[in-house]
C-alpha cells in the first residue's frame, strides 16, 4: 500500500525561502552563516529552520543541491534553445557568461562545505541528479558547437570545467566579461 504525504504549500514555500536566503548568506559569510540571520532573511522562525534542515550539513547540502540544480536549468535551456534553431557556439557562449556571473557565489558555497568537513566528492552534487543533467547538456552544446566548426574540436568537457574554475572571484563585472571574452576566443578555431 502506498501511503501519500501531503506538504503543506506553506511548509514548501518556507523550504524554498530558507534555501534562497541560505544561498545568499553562504555566498557572503560562508559557514559563519547564523540561524536567527538565515531565520530573519527567510522571514520565519529559526525552529521552522531546523524543522527542515536539522543541522548546517543539511541545510548546505540543499544550496549546494539548488546550485546545480540552477546551473542544470541554465545549460538545458542553452541547448533547447541551439536545438531550436540558435547557435550552439552562442548558447555555450552565454551559458559560460551566466555560469561565471554566479562564480563568487558558488565558490562560497565550496568553501562552506570544506570548513564543515563535508565530504567533497559528494559536492556540487549530492543526488548527482543536476550535475548529471548539467554534464548531458554542456556535453551536448559542446558537441554541436564543435560540429557547427564554430569550436575547437580538440576541446573537452575537462578543459571547460578547468577554464570555468579559474573564473574571477571578485564581484567585478567588467573583469568577468573580459575573462568570457579571453576564454571564448581561446575555444574557437584557429582559422
Amino acid at each position: 500500500m502506498v501511503h501519500l504525504v501531503h506538504v503543506r504549500s506553506d511548509a514548501v514555500r518556507n523550504r524554498e525561502q530558507i534555501v534562497v536566503a541560505a544561498r545568499e548568506l553562504v555566498a557572503r559569510d560562508g559557514a559563519d552563516v547564523r540561524m536567527d540571520d538565515l531565520a530573519a532573511r527567510a522571514g520565519v522562525a529559526v525552529g521552522t529552520i531546523y524543522r527542515h534542515f536539522p543541522t548546517k550539513t543539511a541545510l548546505v547540502d540543499a544550496v549546494v543541491e539548488e546550485s546545480v540544480g540552477r546551473v542544470a536549468e541554465l545549460a538545458e535551456e542553452a541547448l533547447r534553445r541551439a536545438r531550436d534553431g540558435g547557435s550552439a557556439w552562442d548558447e555555450l557562449a552565454g551559458f559560460l557568461t551566466a555560469v561565471a556571473d554566479g562564480y563568487s557565489a558558488r565558490r562560497a558555497v565550496r568553501q562552506t562545505v570544506a570548513l564543515l568537513g563535508m565530504d567533497a566528492e559528494r559536492h556540487p552534487a549530492p543526488d548527482g541528479g543536476g550535475a548529471a543533467r548539467a554534464l548531458a547538456a554542456i556535453e551536448a552544446l559542446v558537441g554541436d558547437a564543435q560540429a557547427a566548426g564554430d569550436m575547437r574540436d580538440d576541446v573537452t568537457i575537462e578543459d571547460l570545467f578547468m577554464l570555468l574554475g579559474q573564473a574571477p572571484e571578485r564581484d567585478d563585472t567588467r573583469q568577468r566579461s573580459r575573462y568570457v571574452e579571453i576564454v571564448s576566443d581561446g575555444l574557437r578555431p584557429r582559422r
